[in-house]
């Protein structure tokens, strides 16, 4: 493997000498400290793994050093330095190693695996680099409100490979972003050589393809990272945009405690080894008469003894109580909620009523805004956006690049840092590539770094328009499967608007689905009144009573449901239909006080059987409500198969009131 022989020599002339100490501090305690916790890792004293960024530290202090107070890191499990640069304890650092009660995730993860959001830290998560559309929200919501808050979100170079950073990256040259991305190329992706990881020479050299401003450092020089970053932050600060920084490194030790690193070379060893960092550092304070070696070594040994005391101290404190997992998965609405008489009212179709909420919330909140594709001038792919583009302009209805994980991650980023998003998917099928952003970032940022993330995800679900199998899916059982997230579904116009408006409202991310067959359903016109109201989220509907059987549905199968209701009303059998419109949280108490008078219960669902909704109301109603059925529980559903595209196929896919009928006849 050839080494990237990068030798520059820095200086201290911009800098105090309370400052330097200030960095230097922090690189020694990041080395004393990760020593320390390795060899904890390797003895046994330690659950979960160690990341060591021994070797690094210079990157890491640099970093943090170059950035203001204000600004936000997006970083890796590689980056302690940074968090302790940013001002996050040793403590809190211990108490996060040790899975204890009050450190920065509670418990909920371990080692290096967190974020102190309100010291500008981003939570750290397994998939990398996740942060990076995250860190993309937060230099967004900077760029409306000119705060003068820059974002840096920082990986590996093995990191760069994924879609996730490619798309951040390219939606950040595309606004124009106040973004820093810094890329620590510590030689290895675990343990694949940079030859093995991309095809150019450099990482630095994607940047150009990106519009992005791009430089390669001596990512052990502790100046020149500090004097790049000022650079770079100046220049996104100004509204220059964002700049691409490479800091070529290397890490003393594996990719984890487990690792020996053995495929390290002896030659790429021996040079990095004979460019620490700190010694580095050392060297040049004392060369400019600033500290001495007695200065060195006093510090080494204060540290080494926070650390221990410290990390004895941790060990001992409180561990989590597993009763509170639950309670803590979704953050406690406080907010009002929207009141209206209802005495003005207008005739609305479906599609109407969700322009019609979506207007007036950004109306009545100016935090409100949408981001998705080709929402702007050319109003969506379903017109769901009608008007709102030329009312509000490109900031409030910001068209991005087709790039759905990297605009799901803005969203979050946008949501933690005080605005409320709203993502419309052109599709819900295009949901797959932003599932990551949703169930690892915005579906855990509550439940384990204690900030909520009120975001709204919307757009079209649903066949029967002949559409595919890649236009058509019924989402809610993959999305209700996830902890974190709401799942609502309306079926009519009042709904739709009042529980847009709901969600909007509400504290935590919330799945909006919208059937397109319902879009523009001629017989599907309803008074909606005009001003904000709210359908409460969680409570079913009970939209025509009946005593023989209760007959559960949701979305676009409500209109199927009660054609057949009505069909067996005229042969003498009442129906009671429930309109679901909460998938989740969902309303068991509605559906099993039904069952309980009409000793039946058949669901109807469009999505395939396998391991759906409908299982699940016949778990919890078999669970709790099994004396109260005369008859097994009916499943009406579409087979288990994709969405097919040829007419035939697909009527023949999507229930019928002609299947309800027929199963709900022999229960009689």
């Amino acid at each position: 493997m050839e080494v990237k022989k990068i030798e520059r020599v820095g200086h201290s002339a911009t800098l105090t000498k309370d400052e330097l100490w200030d960095i230097y501090k922090s690189m020694k305690t990041q080395r004393i400290l990760e020593d320390r916790l390795l060899k904890m890792y390797k003895g046994g004293q330690l659950s979960g793994a160690v990341y060591p960024g021994i070797g690094q530290e210079a990157s890491m202090a640099g970093i943090g050093a170059g950035m203001e107070s204000q600004d936000v890191f997006g970083g890796t499990h590689r980056d302690l330095g940074v968090q302790i640069k940013r001002g996050v304890t040793l403590k809190e650092i211990a108490l996060n190693f040790y899975g204890k009660k009050d450190g920065p995730s509670k418990g909920r993860d371990g080692n290096s695996h967190f974020g102190v959001v309100d010291k500008g830290t981003l939570m750290v998560v397994s998939p990398l680099p996740d942060s990076a559309p995250v860190a993309v929200g937060v230099a967004l919501t900077a760029q409306f409100e000119k705060n003068n808050v820059v974002a840096v979100a920082n990986c590996g170079e093995g990191a760069t490979a994924t879609g996730t950073w490619h798309e951040s990256i390219n939606m950040a040259g595309v606004h124009n972003l106040p973004i820093i991305f810094t890329v620590q190329n510590n030689q290895f992706a675990y343990s694949s050589p940079n030859e093995t990881e991309f095809g150019t020479p450099n990482v630095a050299d994607r940047g150009l393809g990106y519009g992005i401003e791009s430089v390669i450092i001596d990512g052990n020089n502790i100046y020149e990272v500090i004097n790049t970053m000022h650079k770079a932050r100046e220049k996104a600060n100004s509204g220059n945009g964002p700049t691409l920084i490479e800091l070529v490194t290397f890490r003393h030790y594996g990719h984890a405690g487990h690792d020996p690193a053995e495929y390290v070379g002896d030659e790429v060893r021996e040079f990095w080894m004979d460019r620490d960092p700190i010694t580095r550092f050392e060297d040049s304070l004392i060369r400019e008469t600033l500290f001495t070696e007695k200065d060195f070594t006093a510090l080494a040994e204060e540290i080494d003894t926070e650390v221990r005391e410290t990390l004895e101290w941790a060990k001992n404190q409180a561990d989590p109580n597993p009763d509170e997992e639950i309670l803590e998965i979704f953050q406690e609405r406080m907010t009002p909620v929207s009141k209206n008489d209802g005495s003005n009212t207008k005739t609305m179709n479906f599609i109407e009523a969700i322009t019609n909420g979506l207007d007036e919330a950004m109306e009545n909140n100016s935090d409100v805004f949408m981001m998705g594709e080709d929402i702007g001038a050319f109003e969506g792919a379903f017109k769901a956006t009608k008007g709102l583009h030329e009312k509000y302009g490109s900031n409030r209805v910001l068209d991005t690049p087709i790039s759905e994980g990297a605009f799901m991650g803005a969203a979050v980023g946008a949501a933690l840092y005080g605005k409320i998003p709203i993502v419309e998917l052109q599709f819900f099928d295009f949901v797959y590539p932003a599932l990551d952003q949703i169930t690892t970032e915005a579906a855990k940022y509550y439940w384990k770094a204690g900030k909520p993330v009120p975001m709204v995800v919307r757009g079209p679900t649903g066949a029967g328009t002949r559409s595919g199998p890649f236009h058509s899916i019924s989402p809610e059982s993959l999305l209700a499967h996830h902890p974190g997230i709401k799942v609502v579904a309306p079926a009519n116009p009042y709904d739709a608007k009042g529980l847009l408006i709901a969600s909007i409202n509400d504290p935590n991310p919330v799945m909006f689905l919208e059937h397109k067959k319902l879009y523009r359903k001629p017989d599907l016109k309803m008074e909606v009144p005009v001003g904000l109201y709210e359908v409460e989220i969680g409570k079913a509907n009970i939209v025509k009573e009946g005593s023989d059987v209760t007959l559960v549905a949701w979305s676009g199968m409500v209109p199927t449901a009660l054609e057949a209701a009505a069909t067996l009303n005229d042969e003498g059998v009442s129906v009671e239909v429930i309109d679901l419109r909460s998938i989740f949280p969902i309303d068991e108490e509605t559906i099993l006080k039904s069952v309980e008078k009409t000793s039946n219960l058949v669901i109807l669902q469009e999505d395939v059987p396998f391991s759906s909704i409908a299982s699940e109301i016949s778990s919890f109603v078999a669970d709790k409500g099994f004396w109260t059925l005369d008859n097994p529980i009916v499943k009406v559903t579409a087979p288990n198969t994709h969405i097919p595209f040829a007419p035939v196929l697909e009527d023949s896919f999507i229930p019928s009131a002609e299947n309800v009928v027929k199963a709900i006849k022999e229960l009689q």
